[in-house]
């Protein structure tokens, strides 16, 4: 039953791909290897946006939060 999200983020994921390739097509300007993949700039950009989310989760796991009692600890002074 949870994979039907799974498979129609894929099948939509690859639709978006295509459709990206069908319309822009080949510009012929390409000067990197990796400018001439089909889709690889929309899933660099997706990876990308991945990891950022990522990172800031861990960050704010490790930096950003405090304990629960952080404020009515003992060793404050009144």
């Amino acid at each position: 039953m949870r994979r039907l999200p799974v498979i129609l983020f894929c099948a939509v994921f690859a639709l978006s791909i295509w459709a990206d390739a069908r319309i822009l097509g080949s510009e012929g300007h390409a000067e990197d290897w990796w400018s001439r993949i089909y889709g690889f700039f929309p899933l660099y950009g997706f990876l990308g946006c991945l990891a950022t989310i990522w990172i800031a989760n861990v960050m704010g796991d490790l930096w950003l939060t405090r304990r629960e009692n952080y404020y009515d600890s003992k060793e404050r002074h009144e």
